[in-house]
């Protein structure tokens, strides 16, 4: 594998500095005005590279970056904030779809952008696409990581003062030819078969102190040409040898040698800056040196692509040219063995459509980067004219273009590198920036949507749940003074009941008595009953409100075991407490409600008149007869006698018809006094509320225990959706602030003049 060796050993001076002593003016002064542009494209590489550490997530794996907000000024120095400081945050960039559903979002946002050139997925890539997006994530972050490292490099590249020239074409197609001919000597090996297995780098002697020599280098990166521990050094007579054994297994070849001719005519010797001539293997020779070349491209300055004019472009050497020319504009393409073609025109116009296709500004330039050669004929001791010509323009081209043209030939593919990368961080912020929109807007619009029934089930927590002991309290309250309310009227109205007794006589009045306290017994049955069914359909109308509110705001209600609620006086306590409210009403016997006083005063109400119609109708019968006898003048006293019979006869019949009413007003009298006296209204009213309490509490605890969890998850829904929107937010403001830098910076590097 090819590395570039150690840059100490350069001997050449900085092109920074005056070349009095061994140029012109005039190259003094080309060599400041190309100082001066390096300088700027080193100082735009540096700016990029920043921007791409923004964008770039060097310690996580899911592209989690930080970006600051800055600007450039119009010198594309940056201002303002800048990354790395504390207090950023972090947020996500998404590579660009490659499979996803036409309709999905991600390509919706990518619609119109243009493809990714630099950070795209490549053919080897591309087989890892999904629909999900996640591999690709992946793959964009090591293109970017990929890319700080090549940034790196082209720093290292174009601060170095050297131009190094690779050599490389397609197998056997004349590459080690085309250098001897550079040097106009044998240098490199070269045969009909292929010679050149490993990389050597050809280089001016004047590097070496002036001495011929060839060093193998095992270690490319470690090579210093002052320790000779880091190579092995041999003449270069035996080059060819070395090159087709290379049994020591070195992986590079630095070869010394001189090139006599004057320095206005020399590409190695020109005396302006230090050029290293390449000659690498054939790119299909395998497939692992091929890999290799294609790595090691970037660090090259120029690249010589020799065709074989017999072949033309081979597949190898297409996609060699198409990769090169994502950083290289103008590629040096020499058409070798071209004495050997006989149709010359249809020739050259074959492989010029074919650089046309593929490097579009190399055909532009066709005449300046594109030479029809025979290099093996310059060797010759008497080469002919036409191909010591052709190959002599070509060599004043290649030294125009490396030396008069270094910031096109050097420069420029770092320009155009930078171009591609930041066009591509342009696409990236503008499709993140779409998508941190569109997600802005899914979210708030969630958010909308759940607003509503979310306020709901904050109502029913505060009014309900919140204080669920009130809530309990207000429908046992309600139950207890409906009960009040219904067993007092009960007893205020307990005179209403004799009329659901039948009146049996004086002779079954103690019967009567017994059947009226039943009645009232019973009547005040209906009415407990009908206290408890208020207070089962009151528990169950305030459960079923919640539940209501509850199922119109959330997707899955509390369930809530009704059966507790509607067999709250059903259960062994209820019942029970039932049996307790109805032992108010022990059984009572006749005598309980006619004592000894009543009797006397029934008595003194009914003897008289009985007495009365007895004595007049016994005791006083005698006495009358006699003074019938005595007097017949007595006539108007019997009369009167016989009236006063008459009215004790009906005072006594009255009597006996007003006795159902002292035995009503008695009995319930007593019922009455008994009821109270037992608490028929108060027990059984608070019997009623503790079991209305009871019930609720365990239903609307059991809901609330449910539907605070029901609550906390929709909180916590809700939050992470607040949490995203924020993050969004984020995401847009911030790709929108980065791709305002990177458009800036794109502006200034498509401003910079390398011709």
């Amino acid at each position: 594998m090819f590395r570039p060796a150690s840059r100490t050993d350069s001997t050449a001076s900085s092109s920074d500095e005056p070349l009095v002593n061994r140029t012109l003016d005039g190259v003094t002064e080309q060599n400041a005005v190309y100082a001066a542009k390096r300088s700027r494209v080193l100082s735009l590489i540096e700016q990029t590279r920043d921007l791409l550490q923004d964008l770039s997530a060097s310690n996580t794996s899911t592209a989690s970056i930080a970006a600051s907000s800055g600007t450039l000024n119009a010198g594309g120095t940056p201002q303002g904030p800048q990354s790395g400081g504390a207090g950023q945050n972090a947020f996500n960039v998404r590579a660009m779809p490659t499979a996803y559903d036409e309709r999905s979002p991600a390509v919706l946002a990518a619609q119109g952008l243009p493809v990714l050139s630099v950070l795209g997925l490549d053919g080897s890539d591309a087989a890892m696409a999904t629909t999900t997006g996640d591999i690709e994530t992946h793959v964009l972050a090591a293109k970017m990581a990929d890319a700080l490292v090549y940034i790196d490099r082209l720093l290292l590249r174009i601060a170095d003062t050297r131009s190094r020239v690779l050599v490389t074409g397609d197998l056997n197609g004349g590459k080690s030819t085309f250098v001897n001919a550079l040097l106009r000597r044998q240098v490199v090996p070269d045969d009909q078969q292929p010679c050149t297995a490993l990389f050597a780098e050809v280089v001016d002697a004047s590097q070496n102190d002036g001495k011929e020599e060839v060093h193998g280098i095992p270690d490319a990166s470690k090579y210093d040409r002052t320790d000779p521990f880091t190579y092995t050094a041999f003449s270069i007579d035996i080059l060819r040898e070395v090159v087709e054994e290379n049994e020591p297994g070195y992986e590079m070849l630095k070869v010394y040698c001189s090139d006599t001719r004057p320095r206005d005519t020399s590409v190695l010797h020109n005396g302006i800056v230090d050029v290293s001539l390449i000659d690498s293997p054939g790119l299909n020779i395998d497939s692992m040196k091929t890999t290799s070349l294609m790595a090691q491209q970037e660090e090259i300055d120029v690249i010589v692509f020799v065709v074989n004019a017999e072949n033309h472009f081979t597949l190898s050497g297409r996609e060699f040219l198409q990769n090169a020319g994502k950083e290289k504009s103008y590629i040096f393409i020499v058409v070798n063995r071209f004495d050997q073609i006989r149709r010359k025109d249809r020739c050259k116009k074959d492989i010029l459509s074919q650089i046309k296709e593929i490097s579009p500004l190399t055909y532009q330039n066709r005449d300046q980067l594109v030479h029809f050669v025979a290099a093996k004929q310059t060797l010759e001791p008497n080469p002919p004219q036409e191909w010591l010509d052709s190959f002599t323009c070509l060599e004043n081209n290649l030294r125009s273009f490396i030396l008069e043209k270094r910031a096109r030939s050097k420069l420029n593919p770092a320009k155009m590198y930078l171009a591609h990368l930041l066009g591509d961080m342009s696409t990236l912020c503008t499709y993140n920036h779409a998508l941190a929109v569109q997600q802005v807007g899914e979210i708030s619009g969630a958010l909308s949507a759940t607003a509503p029934a979310f306020e709901r089930m904050l109502r029913i927590k505060e009014q309900f749940l919140d204080d669920a002991t009130r809530t309990i309290e207000d429908s046992a309250t309600r139950a207890h003074a409906f009960a009040r309310d219904q067993l007092g009227n009960f007893l205020e109205g307990i005179e209403t009941y004799v009329e659901d007794v039948e009146w049996g006589g004086v002779l079954g009045m103690w019967q009567y008595a017994r059947e009226l306290r039943n009645a009232v017994y019973r009547h005040a049955a209906v009415r407990l009953r009908r206290c408890e069914d208020f207070a089962v359909k009151s528990s169950v109308g305030c459960v079923k409100n919640i539940e209501a509110m509850a199922e119109s705001c959330m997707e899955t209600p509390p369930v809530v075991d009704m059966a507790v609620v509607t067999t709250a006086f059903e259960d062994g306590s209820a019942e029970a407490g039932r049996a307790a409210a109805m032992s108010l009403f022990v059984p009572l016997e006749l005598g309980d409600f006619f004592d000894f006083v009543d009797k006397i005063e029934i008595l003194k109400e009914y003897v008289p008149s009985l007495g009365l119609m007895l004595g007049g109708i016994f005791g006083y019968h005698s006495v009358t007869m006699g003074m019938w006898r005595a007097d017949q003048t007595m006539v108007r006293g019997k009369t009167a006698f016989l009236g006063i019979s008459l009215a004790g006869v009906g005072l006594f019949l009255y009597s006996l018809s007003d006795m159902k009413n002292v035995v009503d007003r008695k009995v319930l009298g007593k019922i009455k006094s008994h009821l109270i006296t037992a608490g028929l209204v108060d027990a059984n009213s608070e019997r009623i509320a503790r079991g209305t309490r009871r019930v609720l509490r365990l239903a609307i605890w059991e809901f609330q225990n449910q539907f605070q969890r029901v609550m906390i998850d929709s909180q916590m829904k809700r939050q992470d959706l607040v949490e995203k929107r924020s993050k969004a937010e984020m995401n847009k403001d911030e790709f929108r602030a980065l791709g305002a830098r990177v458009s800036t910076l794109q502006r200034i590097v498509q401003e910079i003049d390398l011709d």
